[in-house]
């Protein structure tokens, strides 16, 4: 694997946009802004960020300090990515499908976009949406596997930033373009890691096991107090802990079938906030980014409604393709969609909406790697041509 860190001290004349106006995207929009980028930021409703138009700019907290002038704030989105080199989508994952419709008229060739983080199967899901516009056939797309910061909004036009995490994975798809994906990321001040290939990425999905679990059987504290408690310190106890751990598990079985690289959550605790200890439990209750973190204020939060249908369904439906059980996932999915009177298992990611219908674990990887489905095999001569070998070098 190969690392890349951004020039944090340097101005840039790179000019981003960022797609989501919430916790996330406010705290990347003013870290970007600070680091001399040229910062565009969309937001899909226009009220939601009027502060930071009427002051111009972002009022920046935590490890990063300052005013972050942000010039061009807009719910237009033609007018957003017009002229932009990098485009980072920073909104809840159940989105993407709106922001794939809505980006693809107005893309143009040499475009690059991130989806931060894409959880599972986003750059899969953008990728079948998009590929009918002739416009996006030369578009750079890829995903990370998480969000760079802990962000969130402390006001109408302020964030607070209280960690930038130690390294996060990215990877283009199709994977024979992370190489020029990751060349193009470099000006941007993150610590960036390449991935093996958007299964990796994808299925190294620690959200999904984080968020809905705690957040469920948590729901009567939940609802009857509206929150009020810190979501990883106080819910995550020593049994839910271990019931996190079982799903991880499957979680690691599933990716394995996959990707050489899974990595376990207890790994990625430790690689990206330097977490000790020999369980979940104690792990968590070792990160100090953790401590000013509360609740979900209802059930009607992202911890579910974004975790449970792009996170733990595809997930298990891809451990249906390669025929590995997922029999404690399965539960947690069955309990939010008995919870919330919701068929998560309709709405969420399915392999038909990341255009795997049909596919065999193998097929899946050489379609990950090529951007060419088995259907679309003509002959054997167009294949070996991607790879840039001869038919008669075999």
């Amino acid at each position: 694997m190969q690392m890349i860190k951004g020039n944090r001290t340097s101005s840039s004349t790179t000019k981003i946009a960022i797609l989501g106006g919430g916790n996330a995207g406010r705290g990347l929009a003013g870290y970007m802004a600070l680091h001399g980028l040229d910062v565009a930021l969309y937001n899909r409703t226009l009220e939601n960020v009027r502060g930071i138009i009427d002051r111009g700019g972002l009022d920046v907290h935590g490890v990063i300090e300052g005013y972050a002038q942000i010039p061009l704030v807009t719910n237009n989105m033609a007018r957003a990515i017009r002229n932009r080199e990098i485009l980072i989508v920073t909104v809840p994952a159940q989105a993407h499908e709106f922001f794939a419709h809505k980006m693809a008229p107005y893309l143009d060739d040499g475009q690059l976009v991130l989806l931060m983080p894409g959880r599972t199967g986003g750059a899969l899901e953008f990728a079948h949406i998009i590929e009918s516009n002739p416009n996006t056939q030369n578009i750079l797309l890829g995903e990370a596997q998480t969000f760079s910061f802990v962000s969130r909004m402390t006001g109408i036009s302020s964030v607070k930033v209280s960690k930038i995490k130690n390294l996060v994975r990215v990877s283009a798809f199709p994977a024979s373009a992370s190489q020029e994906f990751l060349k193009r990321l470099k000006g941007l001040p993150l610590t960036l890691e390449l991935a093996n290939d958007v299964m990796e990425t994808g299925l190294n999905n620690v959200g999904a096991m984080l968020h809905p679990t705690p957040t469920i059987l948590c729901a009567g504290l939940l609802e009857s107090r509206r929150g009020g408690y810190n979501h990883y310190h106080d819910a995550i106890s020593e049994s839910v802990g271990r019931l996190i751990e079982r799903m991880d598990a499957e979680r690691v079985n599933v990716a394995s079938q996959f990707s050489p690289y899974p990595m376990t959550l207890l790994e990625w605790l430790e690689d990206t906030y330097d977490a000790e200890g020999n369980s979940l439990r104690e792990c968590i209750q070792s990160i100090d980014a953790y401590d000013g973190v509360g609740s979900p204020g209802s059930l009607q939060h992202r911890y579910v409604l974004e975790d449970i249908p792009t996170g733990l369904v595809p997930i298990s439906n891809l451990g249906d393709l390669c025929g590995v059980e997922t029999p404690a996932i399965d539960a947690v999915i069955e309990m939010a969609c008995q919870l919330y009177e919701c068929d998560f298992r309709r709405t969420g990611r399915s392999l038909a909406s990341m255009g795997l219908v049909g596919m065999n674990p193998q097929e899946v990887a050489e379609y990950v790697e090529l951007g060419v489905r088995p259907a679309e095999w003509s002959s054997f001569p167009s294949i070996y041509d991607l790879y840039e070998v001869e038919v008669d070098e075999t």
